[in-house]
């Protein structure tokens, strides 16, 4: 089963660590998951934490969208990570719906990640490493 919560301080030498041996994420300070104006979940399955998932609020008139960053715990755990994806997005994004907002966008020049998205969750490619999910009605 996989659950979330929000970030606490305890949490902060763990996500540390991991941005440390993160090749795309290594020179990310762990304050950025903190930053005020933004919130952290930690999702977990049976064996602990899996990511971390920073969601900053971006408002353009009318439109607001959810900037999202993820900073996996260990990269190479691929079936954990899936996993918590499949599971847990589908219920972000219906919180986020209900929050008024209309989609979600982050950036990554992961090759398996961005393919991932696309082709299981939904995320269109844009230009650069651009990867923005529009939300449908429903």
């Amino acid at each position: 089963m996989i659950t979330n919560r929000i970030i606490t301080l305890e949490d902060y030498n763990l996500l540390a660590n991991s941005l440390l041996l993160d090749e795309y994420h290594k020179d990310t300070y762990p304050g950025f998951f903190y930053a005020e104006g933004t919130m952290c979940s930690v999702y977990s399955d049976e064996k602990g934490i899996v990511c971390f998932v920073r969601g900053k609020p971006i408002y353009n008139g009318s439109i607001a969208f959810i900037q999202l960053d993820i900073q996996y715990l260990n990269n190479s755990d691929g079936k954990r990570n899936l996993r918590v994806m499949l599971e847990g997005f589908p219920e972000l994004e219906k919180l986020a719906k209900l929050n008024g907002f209309s989609g979600f966008f982050f950036e990554s020049t992961a090759p398996l990640l961005r393919k991932f998205c696309v082709k299981r969750l939904g995320f269109s490619l844009q230009e650069d490493d651009l990867l923005v999910k529009i939300f449908q009605e429903t």
